[in-house]
């Protein structure tokens, strides 16, 4: 393993003290048998390791309970190594990684990503369907029957016109014979004044209304 890969504790309980890895597998932790020793609450006393790959410097979470950092991401897979990472352990220690970047076509990912199609797709041809045949053209419906219109209202009759009372009609003709009357009467005293002379040897019942209306005078010569 080369000897210039280093962590440089930022943030903790010693901050600037450096920590060489110089082995094939360098154990992080709280523990005083680690190659790393952090005493720290915030470390578990197995917390992490960092194993050397070929060129490659990987680190990987050892299940401590605060959890391993790698820039900020808490590391559920093993992690690569590049220059300037910071390795945080719990919320409380940071470590800063000196060391050689690896190539980028040695951490090319080899997973396929969701989705990505790993062969060529073949293309398919599907025959069109079968042309449908249209319906033959139905008969237009004959039009409904339209009921006749209803006729005029007629005019309403005219109001009845009562006829006049009965009453009316007796004091008219009363009227009438009173006045016939009236008249027949004048007409006989005019008379009986021209026949004066001969007025007395009429019966009384010629003369006897002349008493009433106060005409006796003329009778006297």
């Amino acid at each position: 393993m080369t000897t210039d890969s280093r962590l440089v504790m930022s943030q903790g309980p010693q901050p600037g003290q450096t920590f060489m890895i110089d082995r094939d597998v360098v154990t992080i932790g709280r523990d005083p048998a680690n190659d790393i020793v952090i005493n720290d609450p915030q470390a578990s006393r197995q917390h992490a390791h960092i194993k050397r790959q070929g060129n490659l410097m990987i680190i990987e979470d050892l299940g401590s309970t605060n959890g391993t950092f790698a820039n900020g991401v808490r590391l559920t897979n093993p992690h690569t190594l590049s220059n300037g990472d910071v390795i945080g352990l719990g919320d409380s220690v940071r470590l800063t990684y000196h060391g050689a970047s690896p190539d980028a076509s040695m951490t090319a990912p080899t997973e396929v990503l969701v989705g990505e199609p790993t062969a060529p797709l073949q293309a398919s041809y599907t025959p069109p369907p079968p042309p449908t045949p249209s319906p033959s053209p139905q008969p237009a419906p004959p039009p409904a029957y339209a009921a006749p219109p209803p006729p005029p209202a007629s005019a309403p009759p005219p109001p009845y016109a009562p006829a006049p009372p009965i009453e009316e009609k007796k004091s008219r003709t009363g009227l009438w014979l009173g006045c016939g009357c009236l008249v027949l009467l004048v007409i006989f005293v005019c008379v009986g004044m021209f026949v004066l002379d001969y007025f007395e040897m009429l019966p009384p019942v010629f003369y006897q209304p002349l008493y009433w209306l106060g005409l006796d005078k003329f009778l006297v010569q």
